[in-house]
């Protein structure tokens, strides 16, 4: 398992009591939550299937995560047996730029959802030069409506790409590291994301993707996840009560009336 060793450093003098966490980059305070165990548990059937279509085992198959925030993907991942993980201190734009990645087979991430970063992340992942990787994002469910989502993908001329949603049934909730954030009179910013979240995945190819929704499909994922193949099927999911918001998928049912 590769550590980022200056950002342990940090960690460190933060359990000591010294002064917050710096970045080599401008952030926003309120896109430091850290990614609850249970969404990497949720998606565990598609990481098993991609090891298998890749002929690689678990602690083979190299896993890149750009974002950073204080590394628990790496102490999450590890725990399902996933222990090749790249997740670092660094500008990822710059390093996309510089076309300096990682060697990696699998693209992960939860991206800050502020400012353009998740703008900038689906052009990345949608270019050319990204090639037919495999990617699974964590992002707020109003993702899929935007533009620049459907210009990525569906709508994308050179790199097309038809992703699945895999819906948790109960809310993922966000929690921040400790002083991470400034303390404020409410507990208002205590928990993150104010967004019902969700995964969007891709397969690289349209094949490779049918494949692994037939694959989440006959696993146990599907007790604590709804899964679409589509935005019509998204909606479809929410109609039936199913949005990834409530304690589960369960259509509500009407009072009678008299």
């Amino acid at each position: 398992i590769e550590f980022d060793s200056d950002a342990i450093e940090e960690m460190k003098c933060l359990e000591s009591g010294d002064s917050g966490p710096s970045f080599p980059y401008k952030t926003d305070e309120d896109d430091h939550c850290e990614t609850p165990l249970q969404a990497y548990s949720d998606i565990q059937s598609i990481l098993d299937a991609l090891c298998k279509s890749m002929g690689k085992s678990k602690s083979s198959l190299k896993i890149y995560d750009p974002y950073y925030c204080n590394g628990s993907v790496i102490k999450h991942l590890s725990s399902l047996g996933y222990t090749n993980v790249y997740n670092k201190k660094e500008d990822c734009y710059a390093v996309w730029e510089a076309q300096e990645e990682p060697t990696f087979d699998v693209f992960i991430t939860n991206p800050p959802y502020s400012a353009d970063h998740i703008d900038k992340l689906m052009t990345y992942i949608t270019s050319t030069k990204f090639g037919t990787k495999p990617w699974l994002l964590l992002m707020p469910n109003w993702v899929h409506k935007k533009d620049y989502y459907e210009n990525s993908t569906t709508k994308n001329q050179t790199n097309y790409s038809c992703p699945f949603y895999v819906v948790p049934k109960k809310r993922y909730v966000y929690v921040p590291p400790p002083d991470f954030r400034e303390k404020k009179a409410s507990d208002v910013h205590k928990k993150s994301s104010p967004f019902v979240s969700m995964w969007y995945v891709w397969g690289g190819t349209s094949q490779k993707n049918d494949a692994l929704m037939r694959e989440f499909q006959k696993s146990d994922g599907v007790s604590d996840c709804d899964v679409a193949r589509s935005k019509s099927a998204l909606r479809d999911l929410r109609r039936n009560g199913s949005s990834g918001g409530g304690k589960g998928g369960s259509k509500k049912k009407k009072k009678k009336t008299k």
